[in-house]
């Protein structure tokens, strides 16, 4: 069974958050767990309360299959260089490793950007939140989600492809799965 630790903080996003869980879960059978900074509940800008499996400071590199970090506007001020070393070794080991929205702001200070392709909510913004971070130059301006090497990113206005993007490297066998999921998402945007 895939496990998956997901990280919230603070005001997590619920569009972020569900379209990706609910894909592993439904799709994968994968078991998730819910981590977060203290280990206490934590409520989503949409006022969802999330009971907590763990504190970030209990998860370990070989905790899980798949780590991701959900956006929250608590993760620009979040300074945790455990949490950073976390993320580099569990990337390292070869767990598939998200990050979307402001997320992102964690992995480029954890240096998971470095040679590698990237993406988040604009070049600018992620230069202004991670001054000087390494792999800068790997950004990638697009709308979609970004894989490199077992790392997802992506701008908080992608969880479709961020979503589409972690199945696809879990399970590449489930095409038609990914594709269904993809058409839609793609439907909304559809001219009427």
């Amino acid at each position: 069974m895939i496990q998956v630790v997901a990280f919230f903080q603070p005001g997590w996003a619920d569009w972020e958050a569900g379209t990706v869980l609910a894909m592993l879960r439904e799709h994968l059978g994968a078991a998730v767990r819910i981590a977060t900074p203290d280990g206490g509940p934590q409520t989503s800008i949409g006022g969802v309360r999330a009971a907590a499996d763990a504190a970030f400071s209990e998860i370990t590199p070989d905790a899980a299959d798949v780590f991701l970090a959900i956006g929250s506007d608590a993760w620009p001020s979040f300074h945790d260089e455990a949490f950073f070393a976390l993320l580099r070794a569990a990337l390292d080991r070869g767990a598939l490793v998200g990050a979307i929205c402001a997320a992102t702001v964690a992995a480029a200070r954890a240096g998971l950007f470095e040679n590698r392709a990237h993406t988040s909510n604009g070049r600018g913004w992620l230069l202004g939140h991670a001054p000087g971070y390494a792999g800068a130059d790997g950004y990638v301006e697009t709308p979609r989600a970004v894989i490199d090497r077992r790392l997802v990113s992506a701008p908080g206005t992608a969880p479709g492809t961020f979503s589409s993007l972690i199945l696809q490297a879990l399970a590449p066998d489930h095409v038609e799965t990914i594709r269904e999921h993809d058409a839609v998402m793609a439907r909304e945007w559809a001219p009427t």
